[in-house]
This record gives structure tokens, sequence and C-alpha cells, in this order.
């Protein structure tokens, strides 16, 4: 296993813990996804993992290993290291994460300077060639723009493909197509299993979108409350749910003709 998550509790400030009990098992190339309504503790799941919780957030139980090893006891160097080569993130709208008055080159040549010693023209030169791979054509024109000059599925692109550079061995993504459109949501989906096809890339996805967790997930978790109320394969939960909060899940997806296209 890749990731292991091993009875994790998360608490804030001095409220009570916002993920409790969390165990959970990602192998290398498959993909993962934790649905569920808001507050449930999907992001704080993630965000554990690559140690960038908000707001005081503290791991009060458990541990978290990453090939073996605990995340909870890395130096900031140790942390460094791994985030970015070997665990990347993508955010719900990655133009929101870049610096709206640099230019997207100038961002994407110091995140690849700063994890590997290469070149000015060399780490452009990276990150022109990543966009393209992310479908994206221009990447000349798009690393000398801004962020406010792209769409929304353009600067979603460029964060995968900052995500991508050196090729992680683990994806998280939080929410990456909650802000597209459908024909955009859809791009972005393929990309991201052409990124497991083509380099063997785990990804862990927190989405509200069971047709997205349907489509791309090899095993679905369903949490509430902090908690994991049921898991399985994609189709064991979608034909088969045990847990009464997974089958009203299903039942809030809208239907047409009576069809439920999940």
């Amino acid at each position: 296993m890749i990731l292991q998550f091993r009875n994790i509790s998360v608490a804030y400030g001095d409220g009570g813990p916002s993920l409790t009990g969390f165990t959970l098992d990602v192998a290398a190339g498959e993909i993962v996804a934790l649905v569920g309504e808001s507050g449930s503790g999907k992001t704080t799941a993630i965000r554990t993992a690559i140690g960038l919780l908000p707001g005081g957030g503290e791991v009060v139980d458990g541990d978290i290993l990453f090939n073996g090893k605990s995340l909870l006891t890395l130096s900031s160097k140790e942390w460094q290291a791994l985030r970015g080569r070997q665990m990347s993130m993508i955010f719900q709208d990655s133009g929101a994460m870049l610096n709206p008055i640099r230019r997207i080159g100038s961002q994407f040549v110091e995140y690849i300077r700063a994890h590997q010693s290469v070149q000015k023209q060399e780490a452009w030169e990276l990150g022109r060639v990543m966009l393209e791979r992310m479908g994206l054509p221009h990447s000349e024109t798009i690393m000398n723009s801004y962020t406010f000059q792209l769409s929304g599925g353009m600067r979603q692109r460029v964060g995968i493909a900052m995500a991508m550079v050196f090729q992680p061995r683990i994806l998280l993504a939080d929410e990456p197509t909650s802000a597209l459109d459908v024909t955009t949501q859809s791009q972005i989906i393929r990309q991201m299993l052409e990124l497991r096809g083509k380099y063997g890339t785990a990804i862990l996805l927190v989405t509200h979108n069971l047709g997205v967790a349907a489509y791309m997930a090899d095993r679905i978790i369903v949490m509430k409350d902090g908690r994991i109320v049921e898991q399985g394969t994609r189709e064991s939960l979608l034909h088969q749910p045990a847990a009464s909060y997974t089958r009203d899940l299903l039942e809030a997806v809208p239907s047409m003709r009576g069809e439920r296209y999940v």
C-alpha cells in the first residue's frame, strides 16, 4: 500500500474531533473516492495526508504511513522533499491558489526549481511541455498569461500540470471539477484517468458528485460526521448499498424518466 490511514482522528481548536477513527489503505495506481455531504470530513482527511490542515487542525490520534513511513514525524525539510515530488494536491479552484499578479510561467518555474536543481530555461520547458500534456496546446501563451486571462478549465489544467510535473506516486484531488461546467468536467476527469493509465498514479479524490465517483473510482468511501459509514467497490455501493445514509445519497441523485445516471 502506498498510503495508509491508521485510526486517524483530527480536531480543530477546542472543538470536538472533525475526523474520528479514519482508516483507509490506498494501493499504487488505485483511485479511491471520498463522498458525503459538506462537513463530513472528506477534505480534512486528504489535507491530513499532505500535512496542510488549516485553522489549527491537529491529528490527535492514529498515524498515516506513506510507503511504510509515518508522515506525522516528518520535519519541514522532509515534507518539502515529499510534497510535489511524491505526493501532490489539486485544489477545487487551482486559479485561487495561484498569484494573480504573477504570470503562470514565473510561478511554474519557481515551483519546479524549489523541488529540482535546474536552470530557469530548463524549468520553463518542463512546465511548458507539461501544459501541453494536459491538453493546453498554446503552452507558450499560457506560460506568459495571468490567471484572470484563463478560463476555469484552463486554470484547473494548469493546477493539474503543476501537480503532475514530477509524476508523483499519489495525487490528492479536492473537488477538482466542482467549479467547472459539465463539458470541462468531463475533459478534466478523462485527463486524470489518463494520468493513472500513463504514470500509474494513485488518486485519492474528494467529491460531492456521485456520478464522478462512480465513473472514476475503483472504490468509494462514504463519510458522514467525520466517520466512514460504508465503503466498497463502486459496483457494490451503487447496486447494493448497506447503509441507509448511502441509500439517501443515491436517492438524492437527480433522475430522468425514472432513471438515475450514476
